[in-house]
């Protein structure tokens, strides 16, 4: 089945890289080709941008996402990653709430359409804000504090 909606070939392309990173432990910078293969110019340049900031901020996006569920979804659902996704671009990139939640459904599939479309419609009525800078994922905060001091893992945040 084939989705016309603008935007949406960016948003699969971000969903590929991710995939590569975080379910087949891949770098960034050596998936980017594989995943984003066929994108171009801008579009090229939005999947990055959201898979980027989707890393950047996991642990803040996933700390919104359990706050919104009776029951943690796993870490390597589908859906908390299109999660992640749609509020790396509603919170850190500004895309328009529409525009989030018209693209971020068609990447459930055949998933919890419905839990994702629950989860985006409360942060969004709620105006959450993340933090100033991101959370560093554990272990790396508590290593990095021990090896470097709170103030540079602050900077490395």
């Amino acid at each position: 089945m084939t989705d016309n909606t603008p935007g949406l070939a960016a948003r699969r392309g971000a969903f590929k890289l991710l995939s590569a990173v975080l379910w087949q432990h891949r770098p960034l910078d050596l998936a980017l080709d594989r995943a984003l293969s066929g994108l171009e110019g801008p579009d090229r340049a939005l999947a990055r941008a959201i898979a980027s900031q989707s890393l950047r901020w996991m642990v803040d996006f996933d700390a919104a996402i359990d706050s919104c569920t009776r029951k943690s979804l796993p870490h390597d659902a589908r859906a908390r990653l299109v999660l992640r996704m749609a509020l790396a671009q509603l919170w850190v990139l500004k895309t328009p709430p529409h525009a989030v939640v018209s693209t971020a459904l068609p990447l459930v599939e055949a998933g919890p359409r419905r839990l994702v479309h629950g989860v985006l419609s409360r942060l969004i009525r709620e105006r959450r804000t993340l933090p100033e800078t991101p959370q560093l994922p554990e272990p790396y905060a508590t290593r990095w504090q021990q090896a470097y001091g709170q103030e540079a893992t602050d900077a490395i945040a």
